[in-house]
């Protein structure tokens, strides 16, 4: 009996030490960015995003970075399109950013979207999966804020019936 659980207890080890980081390294990519790809060319897609977003109560863009331009512009390869938009909603960021236990919240202030042109034509909208953040802060007052957040993102995305989900 005792050899059983000992031997249980190198199997447990093993998973834990081997196959728990190979399931977060396979399962990184679609656990923590969403795609999703648009019906629309790429322009369209980026002015309904903003639309949607400065129509959103609370929020409004930023800016919108041309990364293909900056990339070109300081020696880059060219990469095709990709503009990345910048949003913030002034509550949401105030009550995040008011106590020192959260500022540390800014370094993903403001929110962005990246709309991209995929070499074989198709406009793929990318995102952080903030609903697996809003789940690793559960319980949190980090947590409460950020369900606000993916909630208003659902919204602003369901041009594209756009849900979160935690895969």
């Amino acid at each position: 009996m005792k050899r059983a659980l000992g031997i249980g207890v190198i199997i447990g080890l093993v998973i834990g030490v081997f196959i728990t980081p190979l399931f977060f390294k396979l399962s990184f990519k679609t656990a923590f960015f969403k795609e999703v790809v648009s019906p629309y060319d790429f322009e369209k897609t980026v002015s309904i995003i903003v639309n949607r977003i400065n129509n959103q109560p609370g929020w409004h863009v930023v800016s919108v970075i041309d990364q293909r331009e900056e990339i070109l512009k300081y020696g880059g390869e060219d990469v095709g399109n990709v503009k990345i938009i910048k949003f913030c909603n002034a509550k949401y960021a105030s009550q995040m950013l008011k106590n020192d236990d959260t500022k540390y919240m800014a370094v993903k202030m403001p929110l962005s979207i990246a709309v991209v042109e995929k070499s074989d034509g198709r406009v793929v909208v990318a995102l952080m999966n903030g609903y697996l953040m809003s789940r690793m802060y559960a319980g949190t007052y980090e947590g409460e804020i950020m369900e606000k957040v993916v909630r208003d993102i659902e919204k602003i995305m369901g041009f594209v019936h756009f849900r979160w989900t935690i895969f």
